[in-house]
């Protein structure tokens, strides 16, 4: 009986940290994002919420937007500032999951700035 205890003395650390290991395993919203200008390159990234993590160099800042928007970038409001008339059509494609809800988006802008004004940090990588 002896040895049970004492075998089952370090599991019980393990199973405390499991807990945050999993978490980090399987956050809560996970996404690709991806910017195509009809005039530039291609670029992509992929965002993580609760926890904050992924590639996104604004990750902080576009979870903040998305956590209460339930993840629909759409609902974050146009930001204001001015952009130029150009024409750079830029297609905005957001695949991936938010609390376990599949999203799947894709618009297109009709230049880098309008798609900043209308998406925030989200699409600012």
């Amino acid at each position: 009986m002896l040895a049970c205890l004492v075998l089952a003395a370090p599991l019980i650390p393990a199973t405390a940290q499991a807990a945050p290991l999993t978490e980090a395993l399987f956050p809560a919203a996970g996404v690709t994002l991806s910017v195509q200008p009809e005039m530039g390159t291609l670029s992509t990234t992929q965002l993580t919420c609760e926890p904050t993590g992924g590639l996104h160099r604004n990750a902080q800042q576009a979870c903040e937007q998305l956590t209460p928007v339930e993840g629909d970038f759409r609902r974050i409001g146009t930001a204001d500032v001015m952009c130029t008339m150009e024409l750079n059509p830029t297609k905005a494609t957001l695949r991936g999951k938010w609390r376990n809800k599949k999203i799947d988006f894709q618009q297109v802008y009709s230049n880098p700035c309008v798609l900043r004004a209308h998406t925030g940090k989200v699409f600012d990588f």
